[in-house]
């Protein structure tokens, strides 16, 4: 029973958050975002990691939530927009799949293969981006941060893993 109710909240979540998440401000969205970015990123910032993100601009779409931001570094800070002219490079998934990578759950490239992480655009930007994200130590992160996303990526994989049919050999 209550791994059924898990199951349904986790399929759920995102049509249950759609409408509220799209009725946020974006300012709101923009300081909430770059807080969070300074915070998970502080040492990679500080240390100049994201230079190469200074006039480009990070696309950053969750499917299932219709959300988007447009990430740049500017003068050491990441910066977010709600539009930009031009995307060089655009990441795009599903809430569960980035919470997945986030809460190192799940590999991007495994995901990227499986066309579940869709990366356009520039490819050598989003390679570099992809590098900077797989060198984030969760360890470093504040545990209001790290804690939730880690119990909330245990338990999207747990739930997928329970929905995912035996192989015949181990049926």
């Amino acid at each position: 029973m209550f791994q059924q109710l898990q199951r349904r909240l986790v399929e759920q979540a995102p049509r249950l958050l759609r409408r509220p998440l799209k009725l946020v401000p974006f300012t709101l969205q923009q300081n909430l975002m770059e807080a969070l970015l300074a915070q998970a990123f502080k040492e990679a910032i500080q240390d100049g990691d994201f230079a190469f993100l200074a006039g480009k601009w990070l696309k950053v779409e969750v499917s299932d939530l219709e959300l988007c931001w447009f990430v740049s570094e500017r003068e050491g800070k990441l910066v977010v927009a709600r539009d930009c002219e031009r995307a060089d490079v655009c990441f795009s998934g599903s809430s569960q799949d980035l919470i997945l990578i986030a809460g190192r759950k799940e590999d991007p490239d495994s995901l990227f293969f499986q066309r579940r992480l869709k990366i356009e655009g520039d490819t050598e930007l989003g390679l570099e981006v992809k590098n900077l994200m797989d060198s984030l130590d969760l360890d470093g992160l504040p545990g209001l941060m790290k804690y939730p996303l880690m119990d909330l990526a245990t338990l999207i994989e747990r739930v997928r893993s329970a929905q995912d049919p035996l192989p015949a050999s181990m049926a």
